[in-house]
């Protein structure tokens, strides 16, 4: 099978639209990652401090058992907050799962989108050298 110099000029476009796609993919990877981690690192310091708080509790309800006093409403807070932040964690956790396929995905349209770019100029050429004519 012999291919034409314009099918040649296409499979070597698109191989070196590949790399652009790439980098442009993982750039975007990166990005979402660490925004990503930033998050995750400041609900984890959270989540920590609640711990912190609930084994306080802990403590002073051993002390006073007064269902209605102020150091149980602060302890139920810190409770709630501390389910808030370990469900929060586990979003982010997938969210990094889903952040590693968008990465495939975004390689994909970027590969496509610089080869519609490729042939839309190749058809402009093709029509400005026809009205050249």
């Amino acid at each position: 099978m012999k291919l034409t110099r314009i099918q040649k000029t296409a499979i070597t476009f698109f191989i070196a639209s590949l790399f652009p796609a790439y980098l442009l993919a993982v750039w975007r990877y990166q990005v979402n990652l660490e925004a990503i981690t930033d998050r995750f690192e400041r609900e984890q310091a959270l989540h920590l401090s609640t711990d912190k708080l609930l084994n306080n509790c802990e403590q002073n309800q051993k002390n006073d058992n007064t269902p209605y006093g102020a150091n149980h409403q602060i302890c139920n807070q810190g409770l709630q907050e501390h389910s808030q932040t370990e469900h929060a964690m586990g979003m982010l956790d997938q969210e990094k799962a889903r952040n590693q396929t968008r990465m495939y995905q975004n390689i994909a349209l970027f590969a496509l989108l610089f080869n519609l770019i490729g042939f839309v100029a190749y058809k402009a050429s093709l029509f400005l050298a026809r009205e050249e004519n």
